[in-house]
């Protein structure tokens, strides 16, 4: 395609392009790190925080695969920048905002804004960046995203010496300049036309937030309305051809519907393991929380000395192979971690587990994103991100959910080692999902 071969004749656009999608994923990862560290210092009881993060949540969830499509129809680099400045604005309406509901309503934008623009980033990651370097990409995509998820306890810290105003402020102004970068150096792509009817969209919503409201709050009937709904949805998209809003022609390529599985396992895991490990470490193990955040952060590390090598790899190398030893790797480590809880072990010992656990998600990242998006067409680029996104979060929510109520079946001294057992039953079934993918590189460049 004329466009691409331009392109791939352009390898400095590519490097500024990809730092400018990266900007936006930095905002959100050092968000994620910066909210818990300002919340205590907040105007609110606990009851009252706990929907700040919820409402973001579900915000950034549910409009995501409507919102990956409406970059097909409209332009993905559109689409980017009004997700991003309405991010970048609530930041800034949550710098000033004067009550709950306003602070809520910031929450919310951001959110909506997040789910904006986080899967025109990987679409068009996967359209700018030429075929032989799209997993150095990715690799650098998430070593973005791990600096990110370290600094952002570390800025949360030093800006709420200033208040909790003004690390929302700090935030809203890096956001400012982030909206520049891509207004600068992301190109213009090709549209296409995508049909975007109201009853799929409505049916997208309604299922995908009863499912995550239902889930997160542990209320079962919310889940099988959701059910329904998306079973609804899922009907009508078979009957849609190309133009659906969720076009299930997606799923004929088996790397897709493999990697699409293989995301939702590293979702749940990525976002559960550290809830019964810090609980055990701060409890039973009686370590002080600053250690305890020493003792963890050799994952981070790890994954982010590995990933840059896992993503060079991944241009070059079986994604089956490299995926299928990330999970591996990961399911030692989950295993090391439960034999030290469930025998009581030093708990510095996890800092070894956690160093495992980092080098196994190094090679499932960034070899899983690019074998799982290498064949998407390009008329469908922003439904599949939106899609793979997607299914990532509900990992996540559903992650969060079940660990949380193994917790609560007890005390933690008898309920963190199951918990960590479900955090391994996750990362094997992604161990699973890669005897689906294709064998070698070499046969997905014909």
């Amino acid at each position: 395609m004329p466009h691409l071969k331009q392109a791939a004749a352009n390898r400095p656009g590519h490097a500024r392009a990809l730092a400018a999608l990266a900007a936006g994923y930095f905002l959100v990862m050092v968000d994620q790190g910066v909210t818990p560290v300002i919340t205590p210092h907040l105007p609110l009881g606990v009851g009252e925080a706990v929907w700040l993060t919820s409402v973001y949540l579900i915000c950034t969830v549910v409009p995501m695969p409507v919102a990956g499509r409406l970059g097909d129809r409209y332009g993905q680099r559109l689409v980017f920048l009004c997700g991003l400045a309405a991010y970048t604005a609530a930041l800034g309406l949550a710098a000033v905002s004067w009550s709950l509901p306003s602070l809520v309503a910031a929450r919310a934008l951001q959110g909506l804004g997040s789910a904006a623009f986080l899967p025109q980033a990987f679409g068009m990651i996967n359209r700018i960046i030429p075929n032989d370097r799209r997993g150095r990409a990715f690799a650098a995509w998430g070593v973005v995203g791990s600096v990110g998820s370290l600094l952002g306890p570390i800025l949360g810290g030093v800006l709420v010496g200033g208040g909790w105003r003004a690390a929302f402020a700090a935030q809203a102004l890096a956001g400012l300049l982030a909206v520049v970068a891509a207004s600068r150096w992301l190109p213009a792509l090709p549209t296409a036309p995508a049909r975007i009817d109201a009853l799929s969209t409505a049916l997208s919503l309604a299922g995908l937030g009863a499912v995550v409201y239902g889930v997160q709050f542990l209320n079962l009937p919310a889940v099988i309305v959701g059910v329904a709904l998306l079973a609804v949805f899922l009907v009508m998209q078979a009957r849609g051809g190309k133009d659906a809003l969720v076009p299930v022609r997606l799923f004929s390529d088996g790397n897709f519907s493999a990697g699409t599985l293989g995301i939702a396992a590293m979702g749940f895991t990525a976002a559960a393991l550290f809830i019964p490990v810090m609980y055990w470490l701060q409890g039973d193990a009686g370590v002080a929380s600053s250690r305890a955040g020493l003792i963890v952060a050799p994952m981070s590390l790890v994954a982010l000395v590995l990933t840059p090598w896992a993503g060079e790899l991944a241009d070059r190398v079986s994604p089956r192979a490299l995926s299928a030893a990330g999970f591996g790797v990961m399911a030692a480590g989950l295993l090391l971690g439960w034999w030290v809880i469930e025998f009581d072990r030093p708990a510095l010992w996890f800092a070894l587990v956690t160093a495992v656990l980092g080098a196994g998600s190094a090679f499932v990242w960034a070899p899983n994103a690019t074998t799982t998006m290498r064949f998407v067409p390009e008329d469908a680029a922003g439904a599949a991100s939106g899609l793979y996104n997607t299914v990532r979060q509900v990992g996540s929510v559903v992650g969060v959910a079940l660990v949380g109520a193994v917790l609560a079946g007890g005390p933690v001294s008898e309920t963190a080692a199951p918990a960590l057992l479900a955090v391994l039953a996750a990362t094997l079934l992604g161990l699973a999902s890669t005897a689906f993918l294709r064998r070698d590189v070499a046969e997905e460049k014909r």
